[in-house]
């Protein structure tokens, strides 16, 4: 008996999954999908940043340093690679949906560009290098900043 009430439950729990149609799903996919890629972005952001401090207050050695950015630019790669292989293949449908795709794509290479520059600072310890590490830094913040709707 227990069986065949525990059975029943479950369907019941499990038939409004099904009355959804798949483009209902794939817009809620799409929604999710845009929220985690937004979050990644802005932490990604934020790691960086926050290495950075350490880094100028001696709490991060150089190789520490290049390990972080280097793990960070190869997150960033894949992900890239992924966003333009759905840009290529037209998984998505809507223009909007390629739109926030390709402006992502901008950013994480923004990112990328970033850890770049922190690492290039690391080695030549020079204002140059800093100002262009900044400048990147700056950009990406507005970017993400227009993106995610944040105010400036």
């Amino acid at each position: 008996m227990k069986k065949i009430i525990l059975g029943t439950l479950l369907l019941l729990f499990s038939v409004p999954s099904f009355s959804q149609t798949c483009e209902e799903r794939e817009d809620k996919l799409l929604e999710s999908f845009g929220s985690f890629s937004a979050g990644f972005i802005y932490n990604t952001y934020g790691l960086i940043g926050s290495v950075t401090d350490g880094y100028m207050k001696d709490a991060y050695s150089d190789e520490t340093l290049n390990d972080l950015m280097k793990a960070q630019k190869s997150v960033l790669d894949n992900l890239v690679s992924v966003l333009t292989k759905m840009i290529d293949e037209k998984t998505l449908k809507d223009d909007a949906d390629v739109n926030y795709c390709n402006k992502a794509i901008s950013i994480m290479k923004g990112l990328k560009t970033q850890a770049e520059l922190l690492q290039e600072y690391a080695r030549k310890r020079n204002r140059d290098s800093q100002n262009a590490y900044d400048v990147q830094r700056q950009k990406n913040w507005k970017d993400i900043s227009k993106l995610m709707g944040i105010a400036e």
